[in-house]
């Protein structure tokens, strides 16, 4: 009976608003965790679906290639064909260095595209996200835990120190205003 009594007596309200306080940073805890792991999985779901669309990427991407390739011919030509009169008045440069660096400009197009279209295929890029997404998340667990884990200290020792300074307190109060209490 001694011991129940003792228990409700260091139960205090400071006790109880520092125990609500600590729950709310649990609790913020766990949402960051909830909203981090739909991130993760959600990150998941998207490479997953990537991979599984490989095939029509690749489709497009050869598609879009082949146009690609058959618009620059046709603007050469439209282009050779719009300037060969001019050609004839103007002779600095010959048909064949014009071909040529028309050439040059359709191969440097069509290597940047299908770098670019390339990427999107790519396992290793796709791998890449998700080992950087788990990355970020691992170390903002770290640190949140780490931040938690220093204010939650911090807390402990303000919290006994009141709990003292409310003993002093309510000691020298109980004292002052009942002084038959000592002798009961």
């Amino acid at each position: 009976m001694t011991n129940s009594l003792e228990s409700e007596k260091k139960t205090t309200s400071i006790d109880l608003l520092w125990e609500q306080a600590l729950r709310e940073v649990d609790a913020w805890v766990d949402c960051a965790k909830k909203r981090e792991d739909v991130l993760l999985n959600s990150t998941k779901q998207f490479a997953e679906n990537l991979k599984r669309n490989q095939q029509n990427i690749k489709e497009l991407a050869e598609q879009f290639s082949s146009e690609l390739r058959a618009w620059d011919r046709k603007s050469k030509e439209e282009f050779l064909t719009a300037t060969a009169s001019l050609h004839y008045i103007f002779p600095v440069k010959s048909f064949e260095e014009i071909n040529e660096q028309l050439d040059n400009a359709d191969h440097k197009a069509a290597e940047l595209t299908s770098t670019a279209l390339g990427s999107l295929v790519n396992d290793e890029q796709i791998n890449r996200l998700i080992a950087s997404v788990e990355q970020s998340i691992e170390f903002r667990r770290k640190n949140r835990e780490q931040y938690v884990n220093s204010v939650k200290e911090t807390a402990s020792i303000i919290r006994d120190n009141q709990r003292a300074l409310l003993e002093i307190m309510s000691n020298q109060v109980k004292n002052l205003f009942f002084p038959f209490h000592k002798y009961v």
